[in-house]
């Protein structure tokens, strides 16, 4: 890749003779690092989630285990639009063109809530199907299907929530992004145990407090993504 960028295949040939210039890293960590502790974020959800039902058993854990690596799944199609949002809402944010910047970024998300919204329907109306393709094992498996029936129907909200956290990175607006993740792993994490614990809802309960995560996820990102914070400061 670096051979290629050298020779011009970026469509520019960089110039290596630049002194490091402390402004440059300064804009390029205030979103990259923001980025690898949002990532860090997601990932801790399912592992606080994963310690909360250790106490339902190895079955249940192995279940849980399905259900998140269906979510995981929807990364790489969030992915793929939303690396294109970076670049092309950056380019209209450095142009100036916050309009064309908004209206880039909800194109984006509204394909990726489609995409991850029509998988998600489809694993919600057969879980049991998607699960068997994971385990042969009854309980397994019949946990697992309790999972992607509150689960997978959130889905939606994960493709809208990393497309416009991509698309955020692209405009330099990462305090909603911020916002969204800490959101997601209050209601995962905390919200499950409520319901689990306090409303009764056992199993069931940290199950729909994963997907009112992933659903609070998509919809504050998506509540950041505004003119009155989407513009030139």
């Amino acid at each position: 890749m670096a051979w290629v960028v050298l020779r011009g295949g970026a469509g520019f040939v960089p110039t290596l003779r630049i002194r490091p210039s402390r402004a440059l890293f300064t804009r390029i960590l205030s979103v990259g690092l923001v980025a690898c502790a949002l990532a860090s974020v997601a990932n801790l959800s399912t592992i606080l989630v994963t310690a909360e039902l250790r106490h339902y058993g190895t079955a249940a854990v192995a279940a849980y285990g399905i259900s998140a690596r269906l979510e995981f799944l929807m990364i790489p199609l969030a992915f793929g639009v939303g690396s294109a949002l970076t670049a092309l809402v950056g380019r209209a944010v450095g142009a100036g063109d916050w309009a064309t910047a908004r209206r880039t970024a909800w194109a984006g998300a509204l394909m990726a809530l489609a995409v991850a919204g029509a998988v998600g329907a489809t694993v919600g109306l057969a879980p049991e199907a998607f699960a068997g393709f994971f385990t042969k094992d009854a309980e397994v498996a019949s946990i697992a299907a309790r999972a992607l029936s509150w689960v997978a129907p959130a889905f939606g909200g994960f493709g809208l929530g990393m497309a416009l956290y991509f698309a955020s990175m692209g405009a330099s607006r990462m305090g909603w992004p911020i916002a969204a993740g800490i959101s997601r792993i209050a209601l995962a994490a905390g919200g499950g145990w409520l319901l689990a614990n306090v409303a009764g809802m056992g199993l069931d309960g940290h199950f729909l407090g994963v997907a009112l995560g992933i659903t609070a996820y998509g919809v504050v990102t998506a509540f950041g993504v505004r003119g009155t914070n989407w513009s030139a400061r």
